[in-house]
């Protein structure tokens, strides 16, 4: 899952690896820090307590990967059983798009950028000789139909099996991609570890529960609250812990509700953008009750954040963009198809 276009907004941390290439904003003296402090001191039990926290007792994880990628796999779950060994983890076979059959009542075949055009920055595509296949006003109306690559099809598919295993259920899972990391520099310049992942975790769930989330991005980039772009801020005092998601790319972490998978599933008939655009679209709507989780020192000035990155993101993804996405995929090769016109 990948930003489509490139996004309009430029302030980031470079290490992410979140879809985005974009230059260092200069960082301010976090806002919110002294708030972020008193609330993680006031409420956070130490990380090796935490398989008794009543949030995070028998909290479960779908680790998706596909079975052709052992590697992969295994260092995440080497990473998770060393990090946060009180987390359950389940492997989850990924749909290979290149070898599984897909229903297309589940997963369309082609999708529309009009949608995502609000929040990636779209430029003119040019065929090899450099003549104007669509330009950049074309992207946005009326939407430019791209065939989903294979992987990612398949990505957009196991995501939804996975929605419908967390709909039978009663409790919260958290769904990771194999490529999640949850050691890196932080915003603040502190290293993360298993501990400062599992505190902040905590923090945000009961935050999340609070609220009625059907979904808590662990690791986002996009708009959300502080950076919103379409929806209206309240206000009042920001969360320190969590902010409401406008539209948010990326689905390498988060936690997903059985309300919010049900939701999903009934829009996803089928799901007719890449998986992340589809989500976050569900969001920026109001159909879909989506927050993400503020690491220490994410402030309103960064592009993205969380309690995870991303592991060697732009070398080592099984996912072509169909649009190009941010890391220089060919834009022109997943273009759909025109259906010949009968001749008069």
């Amino acid at each position: 899952s990948s930003i489509r276009g490139r996004p309009a907004s430029r302030a980031a941390r470079p290490r992410r690896a979140f879809r985005c290439r974009h230059t260092m904003a200069p960082m301010k003296k976090p806002a919110a820090a002294t708030a972020v402090d008193r609330e993680r001191s006031r409420s956070t039990p130490p990380a090796a307590k935490a398989g008794e926290s009543p949030l995070l007792k028998g909290l479960t994880a779908l680790l998706l990967g596909l079975e052709r990628r052992p590697d992969r796999r295994k260092r995440c779950e080497d990473m998770l059983a060393k990090d946060v060994p009180w987390l359950k983890v389940e492997f989850f076979r990924a749909s290979d798009g290149k070898v599984d059959t897909i229903p297309e009542d589940e997963v369309a075949r082609t999708w529309n950028t009009k949608n995502n055009s609000h929040y990636g920055s779209y430029e003119d595509v040019k065929d090899k000789d450099g003549n104007i296949i669509h330009t950049a006003a074309e992207f946005a109306d009326p939407g430019v139909d791209y065939e989903f690559s294979p992987g990612e099809r398949g990505c957009a598919h196991s995501h939804y099996r996975m929605w419908k295993k967390v709909a039978e259920g009663t409790e919260p899972v958290m769904i990771l991609e194999d490529d999640v990391q949850i050691i890196f520099e932080r915003t603040n310049g502190k290293m993360a570890n298993g501990d400062s992942f599992t505190n902040r975790l905590e923090l945000g769930m009961n935050e999340a529960v609070k609220k009625g989330a059907d979904v808590l991005y662990l690791g986002w980039s996009g708009h959300r609250e502080g950076n919103f772009k379409h929806l209206k801020a309240a206000r009042g005092r920001k969360n320190p812990v969590i902010r409401k998601a406008e539209y948010v790319w990326t689905t390498v972490a988060y936690i997903l509700w059985p309300q919010g998978a049900k939701k999903l599933l009934e829009k996803a008939k089928p799901m007719d953008q890449p998986v992340d655009n589809f989500m976050a679209w569900e969001a920026r709507e109001g159909r879909l009750t989506s927050f993400v989780l503020l690491d220490e020192g994410d402030t309103d000035d960064i592009w993205a954040g969380g309690i995870v990155t991303q592991v060697d993101f732009n070398g080592d993804s099984d996912i072509k963009k169909s649009d190009g996405g941010d890391q220089g995929d060919d834009p022109t090769e997943y273009l759909a198809k025109k259906a010949a016109q009968p001749e008069s």
